[in-house]
């Protein structure tokens, strides 16, 4: 799969292989994991990484969508299984199949893609994810116009990033991949935006990319119940502005249990929501919510 159908510039994370049309709306894709020393359950990012890549691919292959073009993520709800049935740790094939929803132009129905999307990930007949999106597709004169000065960030990387939480409390295994600093209070965190973690930064781009803020919600929702570890496997998101390179984003986490807020999760167990709200310049930016299990 040619890197720039899903808007790479590392050939190596790309996760698409092949693809057939089933249908006028109906396709089925070919998707090889990376091998994994954490088990075969997917983390939310490499889910959402996942669909993602298979719209974008959908979208410019089949649909015609120019590659200068910009993907507007309203939002994106999906579900991850609980285990795989596959052994080892090596690369997993998995098949995906997509249903489209067309968008219209306005002049003359003229198709411009596809407004919503619905996925099913599959390891045989056995269901790993199923996903729902709903997105918008934008010509570059009008991205310009929408983005105005903040078209151009400036130097790529030259903003202040703040010193990581600790790797444990985010479930990660190493500094390098944590995207939360500590904020000014408890249950709230800093969004750092660090150009050498490749896994949420493959090239320069114009504001943070949502991918980013589900990772960065992920590691929120996990640092909110630590030291207990939380396994989701619902995820809704909506975004509703674009964050920026150029102000702090803080993300606050509200953890239910039961339906009721939790404030101590020590020793707790069971079903449990966490609302990941983000917020930049004193507005809402994004709202994430994950939901799953306590161990």
């Amino acid at each position: 799969m040619a890197k720039e159908l899903v808007h790479f510039h590392d050939e190596e994370s790309v996760l698409v292989y092949g693809w057939a049309r089933r249908g006028p709306r109906e396709f089925t894709l070919a998707v090889e994991w990376p091998g994994s020393t954490s088990g075969r359950r997917p983390d939310p990012v490499l889910a959402a990484q996942t669909v993602r890549q298979c719209g974008l691919a959908i979208s410019h292959a089949e649909f015609g969508i120019p590659l200068d073009h910009q993907s507007l993520l309203w939002d994106l709800n999906y579900s991850i299984a609980p285990t795989l049935p596959a052994e080892g740790n090596g690369p997993l094939r998995l098949t995906v199949d997509l249903r489209c929803s067309p968008a219209k132009s306005g002049r003359g129905d003229r198709p411009v893609g596809a407004e919503t999307m619905d996925f099913t990930v599959r390891q045989g007949r056995h269901e790993v994810i199923r996903a729902h999106s709903r997105s918008a597709w934008i010509s570059p004169h009008v991205y310009r116009r929408l983005r105005g000065p903040y078209l151009s960030p400036g130097v790529w990387g030259a903003w202040e990033v703040p010193p990581p939480v600790s790797a444990a409390s985010v479930g990660c295994g190493s500094a390098a991949e944590v995207v939360l600093a500590a904020a000014d209070r408890p249950g709230a965190w800093l969004l750092r935006n660090d150009v050498a973690n490749k896994a949420m930064f493959d090239h320069p781009v114009d504001h943070v990319p949502g991918l980013s803020l589900l990772g960065a919600a992920a590691q929120a929702a996990q640092a909110a119940v630590s030291p207990a570890v939380f396994v989701p496997a619902e995820v809704t998101t909506s975004f509703s502005r674009y964050v920026e390179f150029d102000a702090p984003c803080r993300l606050s986490a509200a953890v239910l249990t039961a339906g009721v807020d939790v404030q101590n999760t020590a020793g707790a167990s069971g079903p449990t929501l966490v609302e990941v709200i983000g917020e930049q310049d004193g507005e809402a930016a994004f709202r994430i919510g994950l939901r799953g299990l306590l161990h």
